[in-house]
């Protein structure tokens, strides 16, 4: 991991996929019953359907904007539509708009946040309606919150990013990005000259162009930087 000097004055705290786990097990659901419909196998159900949805968050900003439930809603509509699959995207996504309300903690999250000292702030792509159903599903409280919602756009966009340092009062190089994501979090800190640690637990692999500040498996690394 590698070491920065510059002691943060605040953290950005990515949501899903950094204190509670990712929706993939919903994800991977939803693939598999399009694709016994289809006869498509699920990865190629879950790349298209990933291409779509990630284009229509780029597109969803200011008087653009959509809540995430309703683009995830409209991209599937568009993955049965293209393989032919008489599915209600409402029915098959439930599981989804389920699981984004009641997500489950990683494991060594809560302990990690409880030892942090400065001030937190949470930034993410999701609906209001959702993270304050998560919060209060598992626990977690926070003073300062930014999401997709208020917004009205989505990471890796600046305005997030922005909002999250106003609410702070703080300038960029006083923060320290935490997220799980290259693209929405490692890419979005970074254009927007902010540090960044990318958790990366799954031990994937990136292009050489992709340069973190930080790289973990876990949350505990936070520590080792704030000591």
């Amino acid at each position: 991991m590698k070491m920065e000097q510059k002691y943060p004055k605040a953290l950005l705290l990515d949501f899903y996929g950094t204190l509670v786990e990712e929706d993939d097990i919903s994800i991977q659901r939803i693939c598999k019953e399009v694709a016994d419909a289809s006869g498509v196998s699920p990865t190629e159900i879950g790349a298209f359907w990933s291409s779509v949805f990630s284009e229509m968050c780029m597109q969803s900003h200011s008087e653009s904007f959509r809540l995430q439930k309703d683009i995830e809603r409209s991209s599937l509509e568009s993955v049965l539509k293209k393989y032919e699959v008489d599915l209600g995207p409402d029915d098959i996504s439930q599981c989804l708009f389920d699981y984004w309300k009641r997500p489950q903690p990683l494991p060594e999250a809560m302990d990690v946040i409880s030892r942090i000292r400065i001030p937190i702030c949470i930034l993410s792509n999701i609906d209001n309606a959702e993270l304050n159903s998560a919060l209060d599903y598992t626990g977690f409280a926070f003073e300062h919150i930014v999401t997709s919602e208020d917004c009205r756009s989505y990471k890796p966009r600046a305005e997030m990013f922005e909002a999250a340092l106003s609410k702070l009062d703080l300038d960029r190089e006083d923060v320290l990005h935490i997220g799980d994501s290259v693209s929405s979090d490692v890419v979005g800190a970074q254009k927007n000259g902010i540090r960044v640690m990318w958790i990366n637990r799954n031990k994937r692999t990136v292009d050489d162009s992709i340069r973190p500040d930080y790289v973990s498996d876990n949350l505990t690394a936070i520590l080792d930087v704030l000591r």
